[in-house]
Protein backbone atom coordinates (compact mmCIF):
# COMPACT_ATOMS: atom_id res chain seq x y z
CA UNK A 1 0.00 0.00 0.00
CA UNK A 2 1.48 3.36 -0.92
CA UNK A 3 2.21 6.13 1.52
CA UNK A 4 0.05 9.15 2.15
CA UNK A 5 -0.77 11.29 -0.90
CA UNK A 6 0.73 14.23 1.00
CA UNK A 7 4.08 12.41 1.09
CA UNK A 8 4.01 12.12 -2.69
CA UNK A 9 3.07 15.79 -3.04
CA UNK A 10 6.05 16.80 -0.91
CA UNK A 11 8.38 14.61 -2.99
CA UNK A 12 7.03 16.10 -6.22
CA UNK A 13 7.85 19.61 -4.99
CA UNK A 14 11.36 18.54 -3.99
CA UNK A 15 11.85 16.88 -7.38
CA UNK A 16 10.90 20.10 -9.18
CA UNK A 17 13.56 22.03 -7.30
CA UNK A 18 16.30 19.37 -7.29
CA UNK A 19 19.56 20.83 -8.61
CA UNK A 20 21.51 17.77 -9.74
CA UNK A 21 21.03 14.24 -11.03
CA UNK A 22 22.16 12.69 -7.72
CA UNK A 23 19.45 14.51 -5.80
CA UNK A 24 16.81 13.54 -8.37
CA UNK A 25 17.95 9.90 -8.20
CA UNK A 26 17.73 9.85 -4.39
CA UNK A 27 14.26 11.41 -4.46
CA UNK A 28 13.05 8.92 -7.07
CA UNK A 29 14.37 6.08 -4.90
CA UNK A 30 12.37 7.48 -2.01
CA UNK A 31 9.30 7.71 -4.31
CA UNK A 32 9.57 3.98 -5.07
CA UNK A 33 10.00 3.22 -1.35
CA UNK A 34 6.89 5.25 -0.55
CA UNK A 35 5.00 3.45 -3.30
CA UNK A 36 6.09 -0.11 -2.49
CA UNK A 37 6.68 -0.28 1.26
CA UNK A 38 4.35 0.08 4.20
CA UNK A 39 4.75 3.16 6.38
CA UNK A 40 3.50 4.36 9.75
CA UNK A 41 0.67 6.03 7.84
CA UNK A 42 -0.35 2.60 6.51
CA UNK A 43 -0.12 1.06 9.98
CA UNK A 44 -2.52 3.68 11.33
CA UNK A 45 -4.95 3.04 8.46
CA UNK A 46 -4.82 -0.71 9.18
CA UNK A 47 -5.53 -0.15 12.87
CA UNK A 48 -2.02 -0.62 14.23
CA UNK A 49 -0.69 1.80 16.80
CA UNK A 50 2.44 3.11 15.03
CA UNK A 51 4.41 3.15 18.28
CA UNK A 52 3.35 -0.28 19.50
CA UNK A 53 2.94 -2.54 16.48
CA UNK A 54 5.49 -5.34 16.36
CA UNK A 55 6.07 -4.74 20.09
CA UNK A 56 5.95 -8.42 21.09
CA UNK A 57 8.33 -9.41 18.31
CA UNK A 58 10.79 -6.63 19.23
CA UNK A 59 10.73 -7.74 22.87
CA UNK A 60 11.48 -11.32 21.86
CA UNK A 61 14.38 -10.20 19.66
CA UNK A 62 15.78 -8.13 22.53
CA UNK A 63 15.43 -11.12 24.90
CA UNK A 64 17.31 -13.36 22.49
CA UNK A 65 20.04 -10.75 22.06
CA UNK A 66 20.53 -10.56 25.85
CA UNK A 67 20.84 -14.35 26.00
CA UNK A 68 23.73 -14.24 23.53
CA UNK A 69 25.87 -11.87 25.62
CA UNK A 70 28.98 -13.62 26.98
CA UNK A 71 27.84 -17.00 25.70
CA UNK A 72 30.08 -19.66 24.21
CA UNK A 73 29.70 -20.53 20.54
CA UNK A 74 27.68 -23.70 20.00
CA UNK A 75 29.89 -25.05 17.21
CA UNK A 76 33.31 -24.89 18.91
CA UNK A 77 34.29 -21.92 16.76
CA UNK A 78 37.47 -20.33 17.96
CA UNK A 79 38.40 -23.09 20.40
CA UNK A 80 41.25 -24.51 18.32
CA UNK A 81 44.57 -22.68 17.83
Amino acid sequence: MPASPKAFEALAVRLRYAKDAGAVDALLDRWVDYRDRATEWDAARWGFDPDRWFEAERAELARRARMGVDSRPMDQEGTFP
